[in-house]
């Protein structure tokens, strides 16, 4: 399974860097965020031309801003561009080296894209931002990104660091789960998937729990997984496998 770093969250943290900036009217600082706060918009979407005109145009009033750099840097990255997204975080982080998010995202990029031992020197630069107000996606960015080394009990120990600060954030238990997989360790991947599902649903991780369910001869979970994963995702690979294991007669739970 491919890792990928989570949480480029781009407003979270990121906007009160703007207060850093005294010279703009409040005006202006409120064009700022709403060009900034679209162009976010449009990049959930999917719609990345529409989100870098728009943050184009934040850019153009303040090019330090960090929450359009971050932005920014992010559409960049997703339209194939990464020398053009490294620039937009450096120049973010130039003028904003103490914003937590901006150095979070970075880290994020870095580790995406290879570059793991500067990746994890942002994340933890993101952990000594006082304002930073969200850590926890730093922690679990740390975590995965230890996962590629791999450093598995410091990767460990940042996932659960990001649990005692968000109980309610799903991905630190699917990696757990995961691991405790790979370490067959099956019922306590078990007990880690089930708190993940109570929080979240994705195909990954439903088609880990048919894994788990299998090596557990546990048909009644296999069952609640496999049907989950079948319906909410069909199209996904990891719906054609479990459908492939249904005609092989290999699923437990018909």
């Amino acid at each position: 399974m491919r890792l990928k770093v989570i949480g480029m969250v781009v407003l979270a943290g990121a906007l009160a860097a703007c207060a850093t900036t005294p010279r703009l009217s409040p005006r202006t600082r409120k064009l700022i965020e709403l060009r900034t706060a679209l162009g976010v918009g449009y990049m959930r979407q999917g719609q990345l031309g529409l989100a870098r005109n728009e943050l184009a145009q934040a850019l153009a009033i303040d090019r330090t801003d960090a929450a359009a750099n971050s932005a920014m840097a992010i559409v960049e990255e997703r339209l194939g561009e990464p020398a053009k997204a490294r620039r937009y975080f450096q120049r973010g982080l130039a003028h904003h080296p103490h914003d937590g998010a901006l150095q979070n995202n970075y880290g994020a990029f870095l580790c995406q894209t290879g570059h793991i031992q500067d990746g994890l020197k942002h994340f933890r630069a993101a952990l000594h931002a006082p304002l930073y107000p969200t850590p926890q996606l730093a922690d679990l960015n740390m975590a995965v990104c230890l996962l590629k080394i791999p450093n598995r009990k410091a990767a460990i120990h940042y996932f659960h660091r990001a649990q005692a600060l968000a109980p309610a954030l799903a991905d630190p238990y699917y990696y757990l789960a995961r691991i405790r997989f790979t370490d067959h360790e099956y019922a306590r991947a078990k007990g880690d998937l089930s708190d993940y599902l109570k929080r979240a649903r994705s195909a990954r991780a439903l088609f880990l729990g048919v894994q788990i369910g299998q090596a557990l001869k546990d048909g009644r979970f296999v069952h609640y997984c496999a049907t989950r994963l079948l319906e909410g995702y069909p199209h996904t690979s990891q719906a054609r496998a479990v459908l492939a294991w249904q005609r092989e007669g290999r699923l437990l739970g018909e």
